[in-house]
């Protein structure tokens, strides 16, 4: 399944991104995320009503942010289509079976498009966790 992505490297970027959404959680205070988010409308099924601000609210140069994009960054564009596709098995969108559409979905999307699509998912730690454990890559 994996070819240039390995499970460690897809830990790692969870890892970074668990550390960004909670230096974007401790910016945005105590408030209750209903609270935050009463001007949005949420698409059925989504339970995070602030996922709509991705990582907005931290400034440009917050440091967990620019390691999560420093990360992905680093990783090849085969690499990052692979991570692509186990965010979106994560979501939901994917079934860890159809492993084949992921990648074709992230060459017709581009590079830059599926590397901003993956730095802006502020669940990214979960959808990557749950995409790994879908796709019977968890130990």
């Amino acid at each position: 399944m994996l070819k240039e992505l390995n499970v460690d490297q897809a830990r790692f970027v969870a890892i970074l991104a668990k550390a960004a959404r909670a230096q974007r959680d401790d910016l945005l205070g105590n408030v209750a995320e209903a609270d935050l988010a009463k001007e949005m409308t949420v698409a059925r099924g989504d339970h995070n009503p602030t996922a709509g601000l991705a990582f907005d609210p931290l400034p440009p140069p917050a440091r967990q942010t620019a390691a999560l994009r420093e990360a992905v960054g680093s990783l090849s564009p085969v690499a990052r289509s692979e991570l692509y596709a186990l965010m979106r098995i994560g979501q939901g969108d994917l079934a860890a079976k159809k492993w084949h559409r992921g990648l074709s979905e992230a060459d017709l999307l581009g590079d830059e498009t599926i590397a901003a699509a993956i730095i802006e998912d502020p669940d990214l730690h979960d959808h990557i966790m749950k995409g790994l454990y879908e796709a019977e890559l968890a130990s």
